[in-house]
């Protein structure tokens, strides 16, 4: 493996138009099967020197490269969203796409990559970042699985498919399931806004989803109709672990949006399909009449962070003033009055690397790093359950105001992980 010698190492900074080509062939090259190479390049490029466009608002993707002799040798793309999480927005960056050519892997060039992008993405106004990864680079960087989900593997026949939506609904209005195509974008977009919790979307976006379909004929996509109407819609493709096979046995649902009477339904239909003999979903904790109405047929699941996924809070203070409204409506006037939510540099407690967390409260204080809080306040039942955070709190005020608002509820990426 040659040693890269750091005077001719260039970056990190935005990848430039030029460089597009030797960027998706590196891709290729590391993510196999993965990769269109002729797929359509980023709107913005970095200049001629390196720098980027100035602009006033994040832009939604970002492409980050180090170059060695003129080639990029090592890479990541950064997607900038917003996730609505009931009526409160977050401010995320996802960072995806991460890879170093085989040649130079083991110098650091991937973390360097890293701790540049998240740097980049919290002056752009990122609370929060999400990884498509569980690498021991991430969780050295102090990203850690949180969330809590319900991860229900389904069998044919354990769902029934007639189940009503009430009591008086006749039977020729039962819920059905079709196909889902490109013209039911709109109807899609339009379900997955009612969510309570999601990402801020275009149509576009639905609309892109079926136009991958030509890159990805394994994938399933399902309307769940009542009364001639779209009441739901069922995403599903291939769990990672089956690739690269072109039809399998196995299904896993990407993303499901609408009535969880018509989704549980549809689910039935979908896995008596004859080729299928499992399908399995990842279930939001917070999704409790979903997760009831199947926990009712028997299809009960275990509780997990979500795999494949890891995640930091970045601005802890940012974060808590999106949500203030999320605060007024959760705490009293009393509760709220003095409350405070801090982030300071330098070593963390325990001495380990990163920020000091805190959330303060008059003489009250919790004191964590950033791996400890972000499992705090977006959700680890695992490490919960072990006392971690009643010892932390102690028995004041800040005894009840901590379980009043964490963890916050979970999000599926879904089609944003695409």
């Amino acid at each position: 493996m040659p040693s890269i010698d750091a005077q001719e190492l260039d970056g990190p900074r935005p990848v430039r138009q030029a460089e597009w080509a030797a960027v998706r062939r590196l891709d290729a090259l590391c993510f196999p099967g993965f990769v269109d190479e002729a797929e359509e390049p980023p709107l913005r490029f970095g200049g001629a020197g390196g720098g980027s466009a100035r602009h006033t608002s994040p832009r939604h993707e970002d492409i980050e490269v180090l170059c060695y002799r003129g080639m990029p040798i090592s890479k990541i793309g950064i997607y900038y969203n917003q996730v609505n999480m009931c009526g409160n927005p977050l401010r995320i960056a996802s960072i995806g796409g991460v890879c170093t050519h085989p040649d130079y892997e083991g110098q650091g060039l991937a973390t360097r990559l890293l701790d540049h992008c998240a740097r980049k993405a919290t002056g752009l106004g990122a609370r929060l970042m999400l990884i498509s990864g569980m690498r021991g680079l991430y969780t050295r960087a102090g990203y850690v699985t949180a969330q809590d989900y319900e991860h229900v593997v389904l069998k044919p026949g354990q769902l029934c498919p007639t189940i009503r939506c009430c009591p008086a609904i006749r039977c020729s209005a039962l819920p059905s399931l079709r196909p889902a195509t490109e013209a039911d974008a709109s109807s899609c977009a339009h379900l997955y806004q009612m969510e309570p919790v999601h990402f801020m979307r275009r149509v576009e976006k639905f609309t892109r989803h079926f136009h991958w379909r030509e890159r990805f004929p394994q994938a399933e996509d399902w309307i769940v109709e009542v009364g001639g109407r779209p009441a739901a819609y069922i995403f599903s493709g291939i769990p990672w672990e089956c690739w690269p096979a072109t039809c399998a046995s196995i299904r896993e649902v990407v993303e499901y949006a609408g009535s969880r009477v018509a989704l549980a339904s549809g689910l039935a239909r979908v896995i008596a399909q004859p080729e299928l003999r499992e399908m399995r979903l990842f279930v939001p904790w917070q999704d409790v009449d979903f997760l009831q109405l199947l926990r009712g047929q028997d299809a009960a699941g275990e509780h997990v962070p979500l795999p494949g996924h890891t995640m930091r809070i970045v601005n802890f203070p940012g974060l808590m003033s999106d949500l203030r409204p999320y605060v007024r409506a959760r705490l009293t006037e009393s509760q709220r009055r003095g409350l405070r939510f801090e982030q300071e540099k330098g070593p963390a407690l325990s001495g380990s690397a990163g920020d000091c967390y805190a959330i303060v409260r008059g003489r009250e204080r919790v004191e964590l790093d950033g791996t400890a809080m972000t499992r705090l306040v977006m959700g680890n039942l695992e490490r919960m359950a072990n006392g971690e955070w009643r010892m932390a709190i102690g028995s004041g005020v800040l005894a009840e105001i901590v379980p009043a608002l964490f963890p916050l509820p979970a999000f599926l990426p879904g089609l944003n992980f695409q």
